[in-house]
């Protein structure tokens, strides 16, 4: 061995001929770092002179350190060809659609917990719904398919189409491991229940359940997974029903078969609730609320929901087994029997599992609600919590009674000492929005069943109930759209206008929020494209869709209003002296005439497409433009109502479209900018000339304003048809004298050939 160098000049002699000896901790701690010497006053010119030899001690520890061998940096491990793009399409979840479709093979490969990890990664519930869905909790409802961009997220069924091009790729990676050998555990069963209910597919959701059978998991279900197949298969879960409470409202013609309603039906009602189903499915040209599982057939799934004995079936299977119930599954639970319209039902599950019994009915005015069980342990998975206050309120809104909730929520907060979140009210808000609806209240008056009819006020009485203390709820702008289309129906106008006007400065802020995004966005997509960060991208799509449901709100809305302002000409209240009946109509001729274009002026932008109200004389109707993006369910439903004067203008300004159902030779006269004065004049005009009654044509014309060029070019228009009218009668004339000669001779012809022959 080489000999070393000490830290001081001095060699150090081989190993063999040093006798190491253990040093105290003393000794160790008492040599000095080379390091500290010019700390301790060691100074440069000390450490130049001579170097002293190294003392027994320092020797023997310096030799101890440089002998203790050094651990060698192990071999990188050989990485499996599947973890590349696995990692990758975990960092970046956008990408998970085009990782399952490019690595089919690889994916086979991936070890059982990496394939659940994977899984969970795309779980619709708690991945998707939180980082790639943009939509959150707005339903897409038909009209809003048809006329606004969040129409393109949504299938022909209304189920978001990101749910359903996953499904197919998720399925098929599960099942294809499943045949190759690998086994499924529970929590990728849980996946595909989440991703069959995501889709609306309570057969599917079977399929699922059934296939843990084969694969030899049926003695390992527990709790949770009898709750997520629960809500799978009736579909409890606000994602599973797409937001969509219209069409998952209980009918009473669906509460037929069974026994105890069968007092309430007669063979009348029960043929006019059928036939008013009916009318209601032959009219709509969406597949909303429908089994997508059932392309070639009409199968509503609330039709579907109907029966109660599935639901006994789970429920009982899940409680006889002795599995340890949850609030979660009570809670699916109860919706489930919910949806089949027997509330005794329900009311059985919540005294078995909380002790709450319910007496009497609404309707008698001995209605009491008392009990609670409150023996839960700390941490209890069946202690009562915000989610049943939700489960209640979904229970007895979507049977229609919004009464019977109110009571059970006030009883079952005060015993739990748990507070109403406003989420509950707007639900309550809805559901009575939705029974109190014209169709909806004619089916519960037809059969009177006890505690289903609402007052047609209940909404009112909601909105002021949770806007009040000691609940103090603030509406967002989905329960104010829901309140003004109320007040629109109910013929409440100026409070509807009034919260129009103070809901567009909301619009007008949406706009600048996505005017402040739109430099980051613009940035991602010129130097990540296609792959933007997924959170700018989620940040970008969720304001923009905001900013597009505004605009069909307020379209909306405005369609709305200019049905219902009409003329009172037309509809004229009904009934004689006391009981007359209030008209249909706003009455007023200052709604038409002049408030209709102050609104247009105040909300330009959120106008409809089309636009058309009546006046006294006819009807008007504004065009946006062939620019503009119509939808096409629309146009085919479009009926033009058919008036004596009808007043259609186009607000293009770079072409003239005027009144072409009265005058269509004005269409060469009129100009774009004489289009906008005229319809400043007809504003003017209309409302002094409809008291006079005046001829149709003769007011159409004062209504046009046309000038004397318009006029006399009219006038130069009827002379050239005159004249064309002459000339074609007098060569009529001149024909029928041609062929009345021709005849004549003809005859006389014959007579001479026949006198002949005699």
């Amino acid at each position: 061995m080489a000999p070393l160098l000490s830290c001081r000049g001095v060699r150090v002699p081989p190993t063999s001929a040093v006798k190491l000896q253990k040093l105290s901790h003393s000794t160790i701690s008492a040599i000095p770092y080379p390091g500290d010497f010019v700390h301790h006053g060691f100074g440069h010119k000390q450490l130049q002179e001579q170097r002293q030899p190294l003392e027994q001690d320092e020797l023997l520890l310096l030799q101890t350190l440089l002998a203790r061998p050094v651990a060698k940096k192990p071999p990188p491990p050989k990485r499996s060809p599947w973890i590349d793009g696995f990692t990758d399409a975990f960092r970046r979840p956008h990408k998970m659609l085009s990782y399952f479709k490019e690595n089919k093979l690889e994916i086979l490969q991936l070890p059982p917990t990496a394939f659940s990890e994977l899984l969970r990664s795309v779980d619709p519930l708690d991945a998707i719904r939180k980082d790639l869905d943009p939509l959150g909790d707005i339903w897409v409802d038909p009209v809003m398919a048809d006329w606004s961009p969040l129409g393109a997220l949504v299938n022909n069924y209304g189920i978001r189409k990101r749910n359903t091009d996953l499904y197919p790729l998720v399925h098929e990676a599960a099942f294809r491991r499943f045949h190759n050998g690998s086994p499924l555990l529970l929590s990728d069963y849980k996946v595909l229940l989440r991703y069959a209910g995501s889709t609306s597919d309570p057969v599917l959701a079977r399929k699922i359940w059934f296939h843990m059978n084969v694969s030899e998991k049926m003695w390992e279900r527990h709790t949770d997974l009898y709750a997520e197949f629960l809500k799978a298969r009736f579909l409890t879960e606000p994602l599973y029903t797409q937001n969509n409470r219209h069409d998952f409202r209980v009918k009473p013609v669906n509460l037929f078969p069974e026994k105890r309603f069968l007092p309430y039906f007669t063979p009348d009602n029960l043929s006019q609730l059928r036939q008013i189903n009916f009318d209601e499915t032959n009219k709509r040209l969406d597949r909303f609320g429908q089994n997508p599982g059932a392309e070639h057939k009409v199968e509503y799934l609330m039709r579907m929901l109907r029966r109660s004995s599935p639901v006994d079936l789970v429920f009982g299977t899940a409680r006889n087994r002795l599995h340890l119930l949850s609030e979660e599954f009570i809670c699916a639970a109860l919706i489930a029997y919910a949806r089949t319209g027997v509330m005794e039902d329900v009311q059985s599950v919540l005294w078995f599992n909380y002790k709450i019994d319910v007496t009497g009915s609404i309707e008698t005015g001995d209605l009491s609600i008392t009990g609670g069980r409150r023996d839960f342990f700390p941490g209890s998975p069946m202690a009562p919590t915000v989610r049943l206050l939700q489960t209640i309120a979904t229970c007895y809104g979507s049977n229609g009674m919004i009464a019977m909730a109110c009571k059970m929520l006030d009883h079952v907060s005060a015993t739990y000492r748990l507070p109403i979140p406003p989420s509950v009210w707007f639900e309550l808000l809805e559901w009575a929005y939705i029974h109190t609806s014209p169709r909806a209240a004619k089916e519960w008056k037809m059969v009177s069943i006890p505690g289903r009819r609402l007052h047609r006020n209940a909404v009112q009485l909601i909105w002021d109930t949770m806007t009040s203390p000691p609940y103090n709820a603030v509406p967002g702008f989905p329960q104010y759209k829901i309140y003004v289309e109320w007040l629109i129906k109910n013929n409440k106008m100026e409070r509807a206008i009034q919260i129009m006007l103070d809901l567009e400065p909301l619009y007008r802020k949406q706009v600048d929020e996505l005017q402040a995004l739109y430099p980051l966005h613009a940035f991602n997509q010129a130097a990540f494209a296609p792959h933007s960060p997924t959170h700018d991208t989620l940040l970008w799509d969720k304001t923009l869709l905001k900013k597009d449901y505004m605009v069909h709100t307020f379209a909306k809305w405005f369609s709305l209003v200019f049905k219902r302002i009409k003329s009172p000409v037309h509809l004229p209240p009904g009934g004689l002296g006391p009981n007359k009946k209030p008209p249909k109509i706003f009455p007023s001729h200052d709604i038409s005439t002049r408030l209709i274009p102050q609104l247009i002026h105040a909300f330009q932008g959120l106008l409809p497409d089309t636009i058309h109200y009546e006046i006294p004389t006819g009807v008007i109707r504004f065009k946006r433009g062939v620019d503009a993006p119509q939808g096409f369910r629309a146009e085919k439903r479009w009926t033009e109502v058919k008036k004596g004067a009808v007043v259609s203008m186009d607000l293009r300004p770079e072409t003239a479209r005027g009144f072409n159902r009265l005058r269509e030779h004005s269409l060469d006269v009129l100009k774009g900018e004489e289009l906008q004065r005229v319809a400043g004049e007809t504003v003017e005009t209309l409302r002094a000339r409809a008291v006079d009654r005046k001829g149709v044509e003769e007011l159409v014309e004062e209504i046009l304003g046309m000038d004397e060029r318009a006029k006399s070019k009219g006038e130069g228009i009827g002379m050239d048809r005159s004249i064309a009218v002459t000339v074609a009668v007098t060569v009529a004339i001149a024909v029928a004298i041609m062929v009345a000669v021709a005849i004549a001779v003809t005859v006389a012809v014959a007579s001479d050939g026949g006198m002949e022959a005699n």
